[in-house]
């Protein structure tokens, strides 16, 4: 096996990280961070056409997008054992993609604190905030009858919701009316791989990145 996961774990290339380290992948990590020239180029622009972070190169499969990748390497690597991370049946496979399209649709977009995308959440007032209430009641309800969002184990949908739910994300929110998605997430983020990855790479800081040489 030859994974190469593309980009700074000050962005959501983290995600992938944990789910590597949950499946226990050896990989080689290039830390790019999200404004870097490097994804510009023509060599990166292969892997991703988009030019952004994260992505992954896997045995020559390019990937890009946190949450498509921890599907896809869950599926590949997570698929057998009792504590697989990626569900066995076509039913419980659909309910796995459909909590990550949901943390993304209607919980990403009002929680990113994205500097491009400040003003435009500011205008909208007491909105985004009273959107993620509503959504966290979906979560609590769905959490108040079993441990995990897909029964009684941990999963990839876990992992994907848990990631959109960040740290630095769910300090800025009331999770007080939802006591059962506020344990699920101490739980999801108290776990050995979790707890590896964030202390590894706790003080990483992006590196310095050369001046573009002078014209002439």
């Amino acid at each position: 096996m030859a994974l190469t996961i593309v980009g700074s774990p000050r962005s959501r290339t983290l995600r992938v990280l944990w789910a590597a380290e949950e499946l226990g992948l050896a990989y080689h990590h290039v830390p790019l961070a999200f404004d870097d020239p490097a994804l510009k180029s023509p060599e990166f622009l292969r892997v991703n056409a988009a030019g952004a972070i994260p992505a992954i190169v896997d045995d020559g499969f390019a990937l890009a997008e946190s949450l498509a990748i921890n599907l896809y390497l869950a599926k590949k690597y997570g698929s057998h054992g009792e504590a697989a991370l990626y569900p066995a049946s076509a039913q419980a496979e659909a309910e796995a993609w459909r909590w990550t399209l949901w943390a993304q649709a209607h919980l990403e977009p009002w929680l990113q604190g994205d500097a491009l995308l400040a003003p435009a959440l500011a205008a909208l007032g007491d909105h985004p905030r009273a959107w993620i209430a509503r959504q966290l009641c979906v979560l609590e309800d769905a959490l108040r009858a079993r441990g995990w969002l897909l029964g009684e184990r941990f999963t990839i949908a876990d992992l994907n919701v848990a990631a959109v739910l960040s740290p630095s994300r769910w300090a800025r929110i009331d999770l007080e009316p939802a006591p059962h998605a506020s344990a699920w997430l101490a739980r999801c983020y108290g776990r050995p791989a979790a707890r590896a990855v964030r202390q590894r790479f706790a003080a990483y800081e992006d590196p310095p990145r050369a001046k573009p040489a002078p014209n002439g």
